[in-house]
């Protein structure tokens, strides 16, 4: 009898080991079950960051292009509106120059027939 005992305490002890060990088991795998929808949504807050600095970030690229490029090209259309200028200021002056020049080419043959006919006014030797 006192087997008897001993081999229903022993397989008591290892049946109750057993059940204890499953239930503790279940215990854990269910403790990380139930805390799934607390990792989706820390999951989502971080993707959001993630996304949102993201966009932050490619907005400043894009805003820092822009005004490289915006630089780039009141560079060049000052550039040209200089080049513009100067030409255009050389095209005046070469018409004026033509004009002064044929003004000038025009008073020398009138200011030679002029002197051309002091020698043939008889009174004024």
């Amino acid at each position: 009898m006192k087997r008897k005992v001993i081999i229903l305490v022993v397989l008591a002890f290892v049946f109750g080991g057993s059940v204890t060990y499953a239930a503790a088991k279940n215990y854990y795998a269910d403790l990380l079950a139930n805390q799934q929808q607390q990792m989706q949504d820390e999951i989502l807050k971080h993707y959001k960051k993630e996304y949102q600095d993201k966009g932050t970030m490619q907005h400043r690229d894009i805003v820092t292009t822009v005004e490289q490029k915006r630089q780039e090209v009141l560079t060049e259309v000052k550039e040209y509106a200089k080049s513009k200028v100067h030409n255009d200021a050389n095209d005046r002056r070469e018409e004026h120059t033509k004009a002064i020049q044929a003004e000038a080419d025009r008073m020398v043959k009138e200011l030679k027939a002029f002197v051309d006919r002091l020698g043939d006014e008889e009174g004024v030797q």
